[in-house]
């Protein structure tokens, strides 16, 4: 039987977490790696598999520039073909880099924005020809945010490959759980399965029902859960492994300024922050991380979370209040203009990140949601309705109701409720979908990275055989 040939977008920072799942993945299948010079050597070590080596970003800047206009003219083409217009092809890095900006960040994408169009040929040209060369069927990479990883996943959508995978990491229940996720929206094709045909194991089952009782007492805590209420303070608590980790990157050339910066945005932003859920009926919202690929490249209509939380609080109804939580990790990143305008709204509170997010999930009519955060999974494990605007995978959930605009959420708060068999239902095919994974808190240690990167590459070989032998059939 002819092996099935995934495609790996390598990617330094990834390496280490990369490595074990191809160690882990070719004894079943033909596997192809992408590698920069920066990166060749680490795979050009491993047996069996297959490196086609491109461009790092300074040479892909200096081949851009050589580039002709009449050459450009294919990009034309490649937008036809993937039915995806040039820009959003680097949307992800368009945003993040205002984003950066905004919060007194750097990086190198500035110049790289500039040549999106000139980029696109290149990667696509080299990703087209890797794909015929090698029959690459299958494509993996970190996540869905660069104008290599958007071509694959719109190559996937127009049957050019089968389909372009990446991986998700959620903590519920008390654990950490590995999800394969693929295209824009992170969707999960094996849990979509799962839970509508019905075929949810007994383990499942018994395990979302001892979860959902845990929930009605208490909120299962993983290290991450435990690390991130640590940053909810205006002056973080630090683990020693963080405090070397930036010592380390400090040493290599990172500055103090950003930490600094945060710090006196805290401190400013405090007046305007409270730590008391107000009374009555509220409606809330959990900031997300900015920025983020989960939002600026797959829901970025909502990467703006300011205009959209302006949105629902000003087509607010009577009797509501619009209750917003700042995200642990980003406390200090937004400028307190941000609180400012948002708390001059008469029906808007924002609470304190050092409020314990069950709290306010507890008194809530509902939250809503962008993407399938930990903070949704939480909401569906204590039956608290959730409403989607993002379209995120867990909007199959009927505890769920997805709605396309931020105003549309009044039509339908007085009616959303959640039930329990539900919940079950959900979270058993959620488990049974995913897989366990070593609990870590910020910094993780070599030996967690390549455990993880096993257990994924096991996530992946079960989720390509599920679309061979059920989806494609």
């Amino acid at each position: 039987m002819n092996k099935h040939t995934i495609l790996f977008m390598s990617r330094e920072r990834c390496d280490d977490f990369f490595i074990p799942m191809v160690k882990e993945l070719k004894k079943n299948f033909n596997i192809v790696v992408t590698v920069t010079k920066n990166n060749k050597e680490l795979y050009s070590g491993i047996e069996g598999i297959t490196i086609e080596e491109f461009h790092d970003h300074e040479t892909m800047i200096t081949l851009s520039k050589h580039i002709t206009s009449q050459q450009l003219e294919k990009v034309k083409l490649i937008e036809n073909d993937l039915d995806l217009n040039c820009y959003n092809f680097d949307i992800n890095y368009l945003l993040y880099e205002k984003f950066v900006n905004r919060y007194h960040g750097k990086t190198i994408l500035g110049s790289l924005n500039k040549v999106i169009p000139q980029r696109l040929l290149l990667d696509y040209i080299f990703l087209n020809s890797i794909i015929k060369k090698h029959n690459v069927e299958y494509a993996f990479f970190e996540t869905l945010d660069l104008t290599g990883t958007m071509i694959l996943d719109a190559m996937a959508r127009k049957k050019i490959i089968k389909q372009a995978f990446a991986q998700q990491c959620h903590p519920f229940g008390g654990e950490l759980r590995i999800r394969i996720t693929s295209g824009s929206k992170r969707e999960s094709r094996m849990i979509d399965y799962i839970y509508n045909s019905g075929n949810i194991n007994i383990e499942s089952i018994r395990w979302a029902e001892k979860a959902i009782n845990r929930y009605e007492k208490e909120k299962p805590t993983t290290k991450y859960d435990s690390q991130q209420a640590a940053l909810g303070r205006i002056i973080p608590r630090y683990s020693l492994a963080q405090i070397i980790d930036k010592a380390k990157r400090m040493l290599e050339g990172d500055s103090l300024a950003p930490a600094l910066i945060k710090l006196k945005n805290r401190i400013l932003s405090a007046k305007y922050l409270t730590t008391e859920v107000p009374e009555g009926n509220i409606i809330s919202y959990f900031l997300q991380l900015t920025p983020e690929a989960t939002t600026c490249a797959q829901t970025p209509e909502f990467a703006n979370q300011e205009h959209m939380l302006e949105q629902i609080a000003i087509h607010g109804k009577y009797g509501y209040t619009v209750v917003i939580k700042e995200h642990p990790a980003c406390y200090g990143n937004r400028d307190p203009k941000f609180y400012k305008e948002l708390t001059a709204l008469p029906n808007v509170v924002i609470l304190s990140p050092s409020v314990p997010t069950r709290d306010i999930i507890l008194r809530s009519k509902a939250v809503v949601v962008t993407t399938a955060t930990s903070v949704a999974i939480e909401c569906l494990a204590t039956r608290i309705p959730v409403i989607c605007l993002g379209k995120p995978f867990i909007n199959i959930c009927k505890n769920t109701v997805t709605v396309d605009k931020p105003h549309e959420v009044w039509d339908i708060i007085d009616s959303v409720k959640a039930n329990k068999d539900e919940a079950i239902k959900f979270l058993a095919a959620m488990y049974q979908g995913t897989y366990g994974n070593p609990q870590y808190s910020h910094v993780i240690t070599h030996d967690e990275i390549i455990e993880r990167g096993k257990l994924t590459g096991k996530a992946l070989k079960d989720e390509i055989e599920f679309y061979e032998n059920i989806l494609l059939n």
